[in-house]
């Protein structure tokens, strides 16, 4: 005797008329006709193991800084040409006040002149140098370019002015 509820091996569920022997996998679409059907590579999703075609990106490690970004070079200079540029026009705006304060103490502000000058060319030639670094990298080459003319800028003027000094006092 036989159970009803269990399927005969002899009897075969009925083919539906538009499917075939083999299923296919549900994101195929059958072929239409007059278009070669495509097949496309099975791909796993699952996660820490590459995909096929696509390149694993890499994150940092724990416990390691990542490294800054070439960009940063360009940005450091800039700022170092902004603030070389910042103590130049502060310099220059207060100078007046300054001169009228001092009353005759001409050797005092000479003094504060040249450190002040001193320090305009260390920082311009920092952003010279830094800026033409960053460009040859091709990091931010805007920041890099006005990092160079600022800083270039800065050191001309400095060593002009020193040499326009040098030759007031020998005339």
């Amino acid at each position: 005797m036989s159970d009803p509820q269990q399927a005969q091996p002899e009897q075969a569920q009925p083919q539906q008329p538009h499917q075939t022997e083999y299923a296919q996998p549900p994101y195929v679409q059958p072929a239409q006709q007059g278009y070669p059907q495509q097949s496309y590579p099975q791909q796993t999703y699952a996660q820490g193991y590459p995909q096929q075609g696509y390149p694993q990106q890499s994150y940092p490690q724990q416990g390691y800084a990542a490294p800054a970004s070439a960009g940063s070079l360009g940005r450091t200079a800039f700022i170092i040409a902004l603030v070389a540029a910042g103590i130049g026009l502060i310099f220059t705006l207060i100078t007046p006040i300054v001169i009228m304060n001092l009353r005759g103490q001409y050797g005092l502000y000479e003094t504060v002149s040249i450190a002040r000058s001193l320090l305009g060319l260390v920082l311009g030639a920092i952003a010279l140098i830094l800026g033409l670094i960053a460009a040859r990298r091709g990091a931010q080459p805007v920041l890099a370019g006005v990092a160079i003319g600022i800083g270039g800028i800065e050191v001309l003027s400095t060593v002009l002015g020193f040499v326009t000094n040098l030759m007031y006092g020998l005339l």
